[in-house]
């Protein structure tokens, strides 16, 4: 069967991981961008794949798809085994592409169950429900996204669950301030061999509230987003490959040492996560000398 590359949405709780991921060693898919990122089903959603590889930024034109394979309890897998193989409605292949969720999307990966009898779907720790996005490029992995959908609540009181429908308001994708190499805007050259600061930061705005149905209290809570930046370079070493922010921390940057490589061409890519699925990227190409 063949492997995927799945781009969870969802924030990461590490402040500090192993170095595997954050040097792009050959080509391969970083990030999937929905626009929205969360939509009522029947909604439309425009979709963004960023590509990397050793020699820097890639022109992706993905053959996308959705998938169409709910997961079973019993699998351990991010998506169905079926989403791997031929259980997804193809969409085309553009560098960006608009699709249009299903309306039965809460059926299929949310909380709707088609009768009774049935245990609701679990959604994620910020409570929500994802619709699962496929994109093929030519003999690189499938690399898997998540669009997430608006669902109705699951085992609330009837006026709670009438508050979440007239209140929740949908995620929004965060924003990313310029990266900051020691202190300044990124510049056009870098030192080679040499240990550089990387500071990431994004506007406090980015951050947003939600509405979050506590299963222990029975109530709607206020929570905010936790955040996680994803850090890749192509070449040298970064002494994480990603970085979190708590939801209970308002501090809006994170920062990383990258020791740069030889001279050269070099490509720097950060990639913001909200724990409620937004994402924001941004692609730097500097010169090493």
């Amino acid at each position: 069967m063949k492997r995927a590359v799945i781009l969870v949405l969802a924030c990461g709780c590490q402040d500090a991981l192993d170095q595997r991921l954050a040097i792009v060693k050959e080509p391969r898919v970083l990030a999937i961008v929905a626009e929205p990122p969360e939509v009522r089903p029947g909604s439309d959603v425009m979709l963004t794949a960023l590509a990397g590889g050793p020699d820097g930024a890639l022109e992706a034109v993905p053959a996308w798809s959705l998938c169409a394979a709910p997961k079973p309890p019993t699998e351990d897998n991010a998506v169905a085994d079926g989403c791997l193989a031929d259980q997804v409605v193809a969409l085309g292949s553009s560098a960006t592409i608009t699709a249009t969720v299903p309306t039965d999307a809460c059926r299929t990966f949310g909380p709707d169950v088609a009768s009774t009898g049935f245990r609701p779907r679990d959604p994620d720790p910020t409570g929500g429900y994802y619709q699962p996005v496929r994109a093929d490029l030519e003999a690189l992995e499938a690399a898997f996204g998540f669009a997430r959908i608006t669902c109705n609540l699951a085992n609330a009181p009837g006026d709670v669950a009438q508050a979440y429908r007239t209140m929740y308001v949908a995620n929004a994708n965060p924003t990313l301030d310029p990266l900051a190499i020691d202190g300044a805007p990124a510049p056009a050259t870098v030192p080679a061999n040499t240990a550089v600061t990387l500071v990431a930061s994004w506007p406090s705005t980015a951050v947003e509230s939600f509405f979050y149905f506590d299963p222990d209290t029975q109530r709607l809570v206020t929570r905010r987003e936790a955040m996680r930046l994803s850090w890749f370079a192509t070449g040298g070493t970064l002494a994480v490959d990603a970085s979190a922010v708590a939801e209970t921390d308002d501090t809006t940057s994170v920062t990383t040492t990258w020791h740069t490589p030889a001279a050269g061409p070099a490509t720097l890519w950060i990639v913001l996560r909200d724990s409620r699925g937004g994402l924001a990227t941004q692609t730097i190409a500097l010169t090493v000398q």
